[in-house]
């Protein structure tokens, strides 16, 4: 099991909670708005054909939207259950639905206003603080994830893509790279792990052997937790991604939905191919990827389709507020909840 962390206050943020609420964060959140007032100020962008499209947009479509986006965390928290209740050793309390969708809207939060996507990290440590499961193991089971994810990606730009590559292959083979790219790293990642299970603990004995015992001794032990929740968390892989190709799905609903808001009329195949773009462009380094996303995928979306860029720029903007600008509002509201929650319950804890 992994060292108690130090003692603090009960229900005070962790050291990666107070990481993402840094004075880092804000500023790289200003500076990426400033860098998206800039590009609507400069650029040949027509803002009042923008504000009539939005004012058009259908309220009905939209809540439907927004209803469906947060089905996509129900999903993903019963996917990552069943991965962390694979991983589980005997005795150990098996995870709960309620907690897992929470902790994965969480996770959201903190890559919407953090840079380099803390958000793995930080729902990996909110779940080893409630449950005292190893914080590495659970880092493992979010590698599998990671794996199904990326998998699901590669599938489905296989069945949209021969659709599009017509109308313009050069922004669209892009993404289908930078996907490919991403499955084969993490394939051989966890190819590395399968087949150096038996003797991966002598080689990395070796490897450590100029170091403390005591610390060589921490470092192996990690490893083993690492090992297993990545390993381990691979069986009933059918159900797990079943349960993430629903989350997917979830997502092309709301672009659909958006769409549709606004009497946009896109191909099947682009809906599902601006989905999985506007998730790949958030590994962009920037909070959620900020910045990148709106010009990514409005590029994309008007090299792919005959629409005028007032319409390319409401439909972005109507389908980042929800994806990116509400889970930024509803996970602060959930964080200080859970937070308040947890200080409220410290006497009863004694």
């Amino acid at each position: 099991m992994d060292n108690p962390p130090p003692v603090q206050e009960r229900g005070a943020p962790g050291p990666i909670a107070r990481r993402v609420f840094s004075l880092p964060t804000i500023v790289s959140l200003a500076l990426a708005a400033a860098l998206l007032f800039f590009l609507a100020t400069r650029l040949d962008i027509d803002l009042s054909a923008i504000g009539r499209q939005l004012r058009s947009a259908n309220p009905l479509y939209l809540v439907l939207a927004v209803a469906v986006h947060y089905t996509t965390f129900l999903f993903r928290g019963l996917r990552w259950r069943l991965l962390l209740n694979n991983a589980r050793t005997e005795g150990e309390e098996p995870a709960g639905v309620f907690q897992c969708s929470q902790l994965v809207l969480l996770g959201w939060f903190a890559n919407s206003v953090a840079w380099l996507r803390l958000g793995d990290a930080y729902r990996a440590y909110l779940y080893h603080e409630e449950r005292r499961a190893p914080f590495v193991r659970t880092v493992g089971t979010i590698l599998t994830e990671r794996l199904l994810d990326i998998t699901t990606v590669v599938v489905l730009l296989a069945v949209s893509l021969p659709f599009l590559v017509s109308a313009g292959p050069g922004g669209a083979w892009t993404v289908a790279a930078t996907a490919a790219a991403l499955l084969g790293v993490l394939g051989l990642m966890l190819m590395f792990i399968t087949a150096t299970r038996g003797r991966g603990e002598d080689l990395l004995q070796s490897l450590l052997a100029w170091l403390p015992d005591r610390l060589s001794g921490w470092m192996l032990e990690r490893y083993r937790q690492f090992r297993d929740g990545a390993l381990l968390s691979l069986r009933g892989v059918p159900s797990a991604a079943a349960w993430g190709l629903l989350g997917w799905l979830a997502e092309v609903a709301r672009f659909f939905l958006v769409a549709q808001a606004l009497d946009i009329h896109l191909s099947p195949a682009l809906i599902v191919f601006a989905t999985v773009a506007n998730s790949l462009l958030t590994l962009v380094p920037t909070p959620g990827g900020v910045g990148a996303v709106e010009a990514g995928l409005a590029a994309l979306l008007r090299q792919l389709s005959a629409l005028a860029t007032p319409m390319v720029a409401a439909l972005v903007l109507v389908d980042r507020s929800i994806s990116y600008l509400s889970v930024i509002a509803i996970g602060a509201a959930l964080f200080m909840v859970r937070w308040a929650l947890r200080r409220k319950s410290r006497p009863a804890q004694g």
